[in-house]
């Protein structure tokens, strides 16, 4: 999504003028992230902290991807390193360490609070028609759950988890829609955020203030979509200005668009 050349917009204003919009659920609707990392942290804590506390740090790099995805990558990259792990013992695997981080995020789930104003631009939102859809590396029933338990669940169209990765996720929003992919918006906190957005071709704002990273990080990191112009809300404010940043080719790189001054946001 790119910043008028009139200058910064108001998030609700920007967000209502394209066919659909999406949001990111952990770091974006809910203040969850450093809850889940407890609860990885936790459920892969008879590994050790020798091979948890890395991957922790790499849980965190790729917040947003799938469930799947992350508890695949523990066991080829760090318990394959050990010979403790084969690929054919992933399922069972799976079945085990990901239950008991799926038990650990039931029970601390429902105490993660709303991320400041989501509880306000959601219904504004809804409100005016703008059809609204949820997209997660959470999967879909516990998204459900959680966004039922904040009372938003009904302002959304479809929740779509983990189950499938988050690009493929916007594809299928796009493709129901029927308009070009650019008038869909993704709202994410993450560098994963960004790429999904990129690989689906949809619009994209940062959404900062419960990320990891800061801004910097986010839009300067490598293999992410060079030059390509998004913008950046500082928080969900309905009212809070959105301002323009481009993806650089590495970190520390990102600066805005149509923006003074011209350093990072």
């Amino acid at each position: 999504m790119r910043v008028p050349e009139t200058g910064p917009v108001p998030l609700e204003e920007a967000l209502a003028d394209h066919t659909a919009v999406v949001f990111d659920l952990d770091g974006v609707l809910v203040d969850s992230n450093e809850l889940k990392v407890d609860c990885v942290r936790d459920a892969l804590a008879v590994f050790g902290p020798e091979l948890v506390d890395p991957f922790v740090d790499e849980f965190r790099r790729t917040f947003g991807r799938t469930r799947r995805e992350h508890f695949l990558a523990f066991h080829r990259d760090y318990l394959g390193g050990r010979n403790t792990g084969r690929d054919e013992d992933f399922e069972p695997f799976y079945a085990r360490y990901a239950g008991d981080y799926a038990a650990l995020l039931g029970e601390r789930y429902a105490k993660a609070p709303l991320c400041a104003h989501a509880d306000r631009l959601v219904p504004a939102l809804a409100a005016r028609g703008v059809p609204l859809y949820v997209a997660t590396g959470t999967l879909t029933p516990e998204a459900e759950r959680l966004l039922g338990w904040h009372g938003l669940l009904d302002a959304f169209r479809g929740v779509l988890g983990g189950e499938e990765p988050k690009a493929r996720r916007l594809s299928g929003v796009v493709a129901g829609t029927g308009a070009a992919p650019h008038r869909t918006v993704l709202l994410g906190d993450s560098r994963q955020d960004l790429l999904a957005a990129g690989a689906a071709g949809t619009a994209f704002v940062l959404v900062t203030g419960y990320g990891f990273f800061p801004p910097g990080e986010i839009l300067g990191g490598a293999g992410g979509p060079a030059g390509k112009e998004v913008a950046v809300a500082a928080g969900l404010d309905p009212r809070g200005l959105v301002t323009g940043a481009v993806v650089a080719q590495g970190p520390g790189q990102a600066g805005p668009v149509n923006a003074e001054p011209r350093s990072a946001p």
